[in-house]
């Protein structure tokens, strides 16, 4: 019998809080997101069968508005992680990482082009 050890300390969660839950939501959300982006700059893509040879500047609007809300949301969902960031089981969700760079691609790419 050892007398000076520590007892463990007790893990007194009891399951996922508000902000991982709302951290899971924001990676879902900019999965969404980033879909609808992607089938706006598809269909304002030109026809590849020639009856429209020119990019439809209202659909590429309404991408433009979609990456600036996927961006908006994954920023939320990383600054709550930075938040959250206290244990050392806690981590950066990477795909929140992944979508705030692509979305910046995508701003870039459509503001420059169009």
């Amino acid at each position: 019998m050892i007398i000076d050890s520590q007892p463990a300390p007790i893990d007194k969660r009891k399951g996922a809080d508000v902000i991982t839950k709302s951290i899971h939501w924001a990676i879902a959300s900019c999965w969404v997101g980033l879909f609808v982006a992607w089938s706006y700059v598809y269909y304002a893509m030109p026809d590849p069968h020639h009856t429209r040879s020119y990019w439809d500047v209202s659909m590429l609007k309404k991408a433009f508005i979609a990456i600036n809300v996927l961006l908006l949301i994954s920023l939320v969902g990383l600054l709550e992680s930075f938040f959250r960031h206290h244990r050392k089981t806690d981590t950066i969700p990477k795909t929140l990482t992944i979508m705030v760079i692509m979305s910046l691609v995508g701003i870039v790419v459509v503001y420059s082009y169009f």
